[in-house]
């Protein structure tokens, strides 16, 4: 499934996961040959277009130390 992922000082990316973490959950996200993050899930957002059946989730992270 489409997920973009928001809260990265750089922006928001796009992955395509196969399990959608949750609320209150820890999340590494590896973006660049030494580009990493690690973040607190905050927000799960769905977004689903039925006419064009479309949808995605949108993650927001907190990053953590």
């Amino acid at each position: 499934m489409l997920v973009e992922i928001n809260g990265l000082s750089q922006g928001s990316i796009e992955v395509n996961l196969q399990v959608i973490p949750r609320i209150g959950e820890t999340v590494k996200v590896l973006y660049g040959p030494d580009a990493e993050v690690e973040g607190e899930v905050i927000v799960v957002n769905h977004y689903i277009n039925q006419h064009d059946d479309e949808q995605k989730i949108i993650l927001t992270i907190k990053p953590v130390n």
